[in-house]
């Protein structure tokens, strides 16, 4: 219970953290030229961000009732805050960050499925993009030198086409081809789970509505029986005599 205060009091904060965060490693890829003190204080600002997902997750562990259980229900969380620490790169925090963001916009967009997958679709191609960006354009043959030619081949691999016009030479680009091709094929199923529900609902209210019309015409139908038999039997009386029974088809 105290947990699930924690977290409902801290989405916002953090979510804001992560924005912060995002910022401050876009700024010196897409403005390589900023001076050493901008670089340093904005390396500041994500080394801050992470620490407080960091203190957060701590938080929540010492919050939860059931301590191991948490744990093993949040291993990827755990992931993201001890990845740094075994190797203090910037790739990783990035990584570390956008785990524990998107795990918190999940909660925040819980029931909006498609606004959830959406931003994380973009914001994963943003820093796709950056962060090949950062891996590459100082390196021997590279032909990744500019963010734009990070965005667009990180657009064309997690779109999983691969124009191979422009392609990772280092190994850490490398890593950032394999993390984003997989998110690429999660997040194309996950749409198209998505639409197939989406139709699959559609079909559902489509064939209820159709078994409402057709029960509303059968109680007419019925109604009508009646009133039918009703007015005959009028007849008959006003008439003395019993009137002759409908044709039959052939």
């Amino acid at each position: 219970m105290r947990s699930s205060r924690w977290e409902r009091a801290t989405d916002t904060p953090l979510l804001a953290l992560g924005i912060a965060f995002l910022i401050a490693y876009a700024t010196p890829i897409i403005a390589p030229e900023i001076s050493p003190g901008w670089h340093l204080f904005l390396e500041w600002i994500e080394i801050g961000s992470w620490a407080a997902f960091a203190v957060d997750f701590v938080v929540r562990v010492s919050l939860a009732e059931d301590r191991r259980a948490f744990m093993r229900t949040h291993i990827l969380d755990l992931l993201a805050v001890a990845l740094p620490l075994f190797r203090p790169l910037r790739a990783l925090r990035v990584v570390s960050v956008v785990i524990l963001s998107t795990r918190r916009l999940s909660k925040v967009l819980k029931n909006r499925v498609m606004t959830y997958v959406g931003i994380t679709a973009v914001s994963v191609w943003f820093i796709a993009g950056l962060a090949v960006t950062d891996a590459e354009r100082n390196a021997t043959g590279a032909n990744i030198v500019t963010v734009w030619d990070g965005w667009w081949w990180s657009f064309i691999t997690m779109a999983t086409v691969g124009f191979g016009d422009h392609f990772p030479v280092t190994t850490d680009g490398r890593l950032v081809a394999v993390g984003l091709v997989v998110t690429g094929i999660a997040l194309i199923g996950t749409i198209t789970a998505y639409i197939a529900s989406w139709f699959a609902a559609a079909s559902r209210e489509a064939e209820e509505a159709i078994k409402v019309e057709l029960g509303v015409n059968e109680d007419k139908i019925d109604a009508l029986t009646v009133e039918i038999g009703e007015l005959k039997a009028l007849v008959e009386r006003l008439v003395g005599q019993p009137l002759p029974a409908p044709p039959t088809a052939d």
